[in-house]
């Protein structure tokens, strides 16, 4: 099974890499750089600019510990694409020349219709997040603000036009704990979709797992919704217990919300 992974340049990308390389024919990793939007802290005053410098700090550390050295496998053809060159003719060429069976998009730019027309569900895309509870962007922050735990974890679908939209092939939580923050808990469903994703490749691609189609009820967020004043309630609702809430009653939390889940 040939398969194409569009990602970015970060640790827990580059295990996805690694995964797919290990139990899948990769043959590309298209590397799209990240938008600096994500970082920056224009405007912020002395101590919010510190609270946010440190946010990332704290991410950097905990993808430090869950994924160590990972780098993008040596063997493989890296692409590397300024932000938004995800869309070229060097891009569409490429695939052309590959023909792969999967397209596997884990943090890139949109991909546009008339790529995504080339290659008719073969796009796969890695969306973290419980879709739809969940669409867009930061959506396994938002559900902490939301106080809604059991709304984390990772979609697999058909990419599509629409934003998050498209058909599922399987969703998963990650086993939370008492001891977690927001990194770890995200760290921990990478590493899970990671062990998962080539054995959903393989059983849809084998006609194993049917799809399952998106209601369109449900949150759609950017990157422009995450602001100094969110991010700081979500590490307020940390302190105050969410997480020993949610564990409490974690199973009817969990079927309060349901996912497409094939017991992998």
């Amino acid at each position: 099974m040939k398969t194409v992974l569009f990602t970015s340049d970060a640790k827990r990308h580059k295990y996805i890499a690694k995964e797919l390389a290990e139990h899948t024919s990769l043959q590309l990793i298209v590397d799209e750089k990240k938008s600096v939007s994500i970082t920056k802290n224009n405007g912020l005053n002395d101590e919010d600019t510190l609270f946010w410098k440190n946010h990332f700090k704290l991410r950097e550390n905990s993808e430090k510990q869950f994924f160590k050295d990972i780098e993008f496998p040596e063997n493989v053809e890296l692409l590397s694409l300024e932000h938004g060159k995800i869309n070229s003719e060097l891009v569409q060429e490429k695939l052309k020349e590959i023909r792969p069976d999967f397209i596997i998009l884990f943090g890139t730019s949109i991909i546009k219709r008339d790529i995504l027309n080339l290659f008719p569900n073969k796009f796969i895309n890695l969306h973290l997040g419980l879709s739809p509870y969940y669409k867009g962007s930061a959506t396994n922050l938002f559900p902490f603000y939301y106080k809604e735990p059991e709304c984390v974890g990772a979609t697999i679908h058909i990419a599509s036009e629409k934003v998050d939209a498209g058909a599922i092939l399987c969703q998963l939580r990650p086993e939370i704990e008492v001891k977690d923050d927001m990194h770890t808990t995200g760290n921990k469903v990478i590493l899970k979709a990671g062990k998962l994703l080539p054995k959903i490749l393989q059983d849809y691609n084998s006609g194993k797992i049917d799809l399952k189609k998106q209601s369109k009820s449900g949150k759609e967020l950017r990157i422009k919704d995450l602001n100094i004043s969110i991010l700081k309630e979500i590490y307020k609702n940390f302190e105050q217990g969410m997480i020993i809430d949610y564990i409490r009653d974690k199973e009817q939390r969990d079927l309060s919300k349901p996912i497409v889940n094939f017991n992998f």
